[in-house]
């Protein structure tokens, strides 16, 4: 049954055939689990009521044998609960006071455990008699037989399982036999009319065999069935009219088919030339955009239009640039070429005067163009046919372009069509081509005017600079004339100590021993060894407390003795010249070891002076070198300030006191002659801010973008009403005639050249600092 259900599974009965014994066979294993699970309910229940029911018959006796410890009694009574088959361990555990304790037990043979089996516990005690005390005598324990459970539980199953597969089975059949007679044979005879219909034949209508009352699905599915049939009935004879009609119309189609694809050969032939005209009008449009040379477009549009139209002569005019007349740029008549040449608007003569001024296209079909010939062209025949179409780009006219012939009737409907066409790109090929020019000359223009700009502005930096350091001048020279002054009185000294050296070191060299000429040689080697500069009153000190030493030690003349050993630097080395002090001619010695120290000090003194004399000529020339190569270079900012602080040393001197904080930066990109012009200016200002008496404060820190020099003054501090104006140029809060307003403006402009910025911060009263922000590397 089974295999005949699968090699028909494609059939409705078949598929609920098997819906139906899957249905029964789930539903018999439910239930059968539900009936398993009742029936082992069931006899857990049983159990543990025989259980109850053998405490309450045995308590009693079983206590009186524990009681009377009547052991025969107690095995007799286990023996005979032991008979009990649901029973499978028996266990009294006897407690008794001031006895010890002892278990007797019963098992029942292949007992292996309680398992799922019930399992019941009674305490045992006794009373003697009415009244007496109820004395604890121990405990019963009473185990179910777990086997006894699965016993019953088989034999029970067995009878649910036989049980459900009857049922289900029963149902199952009677569910096929329902549907087999209600459903299965009318849906095959469904089938079996729908597989004999045919379009082309008219079969009866469907019927079924059953009462005519029903007006259910299957009903429905008959009723849609016999009317699809008459659809198709009625369908196939509108066909069978279609195809008559179709046939008689074929005929005349054919003749209609072959007339118009005559029709449409012509006009793909038309299309044909009309596409190749467009083609090349995109050619010319792309290759006019493309060039920014009037002249080269003009040709290129010539050049064109000659393989398109019927042309003896074109031309291209254009509005010049004062508006009052058009310039005939291009014009060529016979293949000779016109030189440039210019039409009034105010002259109506010309054609090209009155196309542009009526702002109209212009045909001449079959008549003599009444209009002037341009110069240089010697006309062959007279011109005929004439085209004329203003030149307008972005809605503005900028020109007219011509197309003339000898011929009549030469230029109709197609010819106007294409040159409307390539005339708005020539229109907007010269409109970028004017545009071009007009912005290279412009740029010419703005390129001289930068330079001019950028000349006139180094020039007005330089004297900025040269008036900043005009008012120096007198400062400068007198730093220059101290150092002089050093150096002439160390000459003088020098040539004094020579002469006196010169005199007496043979008489002492003479005098001494070979150990005291040692000890005479360490102590003028000590003039040259590095030392501490010690003020006036440090070595007055100094010589005191020397002379206390020497005159311990019993040397004569010690306060003279110790003032010229501390000018020699031997103050602390006593101990090693006392010989020499204690010679006979100590001050021949000491004198001759003094001019010749006088010799060694007066040389740096010279050397001192120099290098001084030197700095402050390199910082001029540093300040007064003026480069016009604008060449960046890497600069270090400090060698930049302290230049400008060597060239104000002057003024630095008195009242003002100089801070220095600089921080380690790395050498940065910029224009040093400028830079430096930018620290005088601010330094300039800020000493005279605080009127030369004042704390001057320089700084130089850094972020992660960028170097900054700070430059702070304690002087008066800036009005808040002024500080917006302070960088406009010839704005100046200084008297007349001692500023020109263009510092701080210069200042700002170079600044923003090196792509920095400046910051202000002022309080009246308290004073101003300025912030430079230098990029670290970007001016490159």
């Amino acid at each position: 049954m089974f295999k005949r259900l699968a090699r028909h599974n494609q059939s409705l009965g078949a598929r609920m055939v098997l819906a139906t014994l899957a249905f029964c066979l789930l539903f018999t294993v439910a239930a059968v689990a539900a009936h398993t699970w009742s029936a082992w309910q069931s006899g857990l229940a049983t159990m543990t009521s025989e259980l109850e029911l053998i405490e309450k018959v045995y308590q009693s006796t079983l206590r009186k044998a524990v009681w009377d410890m009547d052991r025969d009694s107690i095995q007799t009574h286990l023996s005979s609960v032991g008979n009990v088959r649901s029973i499978g361990h028996i266990e009294v555990r006897i407690k008794a006071t001031n006895r010890p304790a002892e278990v007797v037990q019963f098992t029942r043979p292949g007992w292996e455990g309680p398992g799922r089996a019930p399992s019941r516990t009674l305490p045992l005690s006794y009373q003697a008699f009415p009244g007496a005390p109820i004395e604890p005598l121990g405990e019963l324990s009473l185990v179910g037989d777990e086997r006894e459970l699965w016993a019953s539980l088989r034999s029970s199953v067995q009878a649910i399982v036989l049980t459900q597969l009857l049922q289900s089975l029963l149902l199952a059949g009677f569910i096929m036999f329902l549907f087999s007679r209600a459903v299965t044979v009318h849906v095959r005879r469904i089938a079996m009319h729908l597989g004999r219909l045919r379009p082309e034949e008219k079969t009866e209508h469907l019927l079924l065999n059953r009462s005519s009352k029903n007006r259910d699905e299957l009903a429905m599915l008959v009723g849609g069935v016999n009317h699809l049939q008459d659809r198709l009935s009625d369908y196939v004879q509108q066909k069978q009219r279609y195809e008559t009609e179709l046939a008689d119309h074929r005929d005349h189609l054919a003749d209609a088919v072959r007339e118009r694809t005559a029709e449409l050969s012509t006009a793909n032939q038309a299309l044909a030339q009309s596409a190749d005209v467009l083609r090349q009008i995109g050619d010319i449009g792309k290759e006019l955009t493309t060039s920014l040379d009037v002249y080269a477009i003009c040709v290129a549009l010539h050049r064109h239009l000659r393989d398109l139209l019927p042309l003896d002569s074109f031309g291209v005019a254009l509005l010049s640039a004062g508006g009052d007349r058009l310039d005939l740029i291009y014009y060529v008549e016979d293949g000779v070429l016109a030189p440039p040449s210019s039409f009034m608007l105010t002259d109506t003569r010309w054609l090209t005067v009155r196309t542009f001024l009526e702002d109209r296209e212009l045909m001449i079909a079959d008549e003599a163009a009444e209009s002037p010939t341009p110069e240089g062209i010697v006309p062959s025949a007279p011109m005929l046919s004439a085209l004329l179409r203003p030149l307008v780009a972005n809605g503005r006219r900028i020109g007219v372009v011509i197309c003339q012939s000898h011929q009549r009737q030469n230029f109709q409907q197609r010819e106007l069509e294409i040159l409307r066409s390539t005339a708005a790109y020539a229109a907007i090929a010269l409109a970028n081509a004017s545009a071009y020019a007009n912005v290279e000359a412009a740029r010419g223009q703005a390129a001289r005017a930068l330079e001019e700009l950028k000349q006139a502005q180094s020039q007005l930096v330089q004297s900025e600079k040269m008036a900043a350091l005009g008012q120096l001048v007198a400062g400068v020279a007198h730093e220059i004339n101290t150092p002089i002054g050093a150096v002439k009185s160390s000459g003088r000294n020098i040539a004094d100590a020579l002469r006196n050296t010169l005199e007496q070191l043979p008489a002492v060299l003479h005098l001494l021993d070979e150990a005291d000429q040692q000890r005479f040689v360490g102590l003028i080697n000590r003039i040259n060894q590095p030392h501490e500069l010690l003020s006036s009153s440090e070595e007055r000190a100094r010589a005191r407390s020397l002379s206390q030493s020497l005159e311990a030690a019993g040397i004569d003349g010690a306060r003279h003795k110790a003032g010229l050993l501390v000018q020699l630097r031997a103050q602390d080395s006593l101990d090693d010249y006392l010989p020499l002090l204690r010679h006979p001619q100590v001050e021949l010695i000491l004198d001759t070891a003094h001019s010749m120290s006088t010799i060694a000090s007066n040389t740096e003194n010279i050397n001192l002076a120099v290098e001084r004399v030197a700095k402050i000529i390199f910082a001029l020339k540093s300040y007064s070198r003026f480069d016009q190569a604008e060449e960046v270079v890497d600069a270090d900012l400090r060698e930049g300030l302290e230049t400008v602080l060597t060239i104000y040393q002057s003024k630095l001197r008195g009242g003002i006191e100089l801070v220095r904080h600089y921080q380690d930066l790395p050498r940065i990109p910029c224009l040093p002659d400028e830079l430096n012009q930018v620290w005088t200016n601010l330094i300039h200002n800020a000493l005279q801010a605080m009127q030369y008496k004042g704390v001057l404060q320089i700084r130089l820190e850094r972020d992660e973008h960028y170097a900054i020099v700070i430059i702070s003054d304690s002087g008066c501090g800036i009005p808040p009403e002024l500080i917006g104006r302070i960088f406009d140029p010839f704005f100046t809060t200084k008297p007349v005639g001692e500023g020109s307003g263009l510092g701080l403006d210069i200042v700002k402009k170079i600044v923003e050249k090196h792509r920095g910025r400046i910051e202000l911060h002022s309080e009246v009263g308290v004073g101003t600092s300025f912030s430079v922000y230098l990029p670290l590397a970007t001016m490159r």
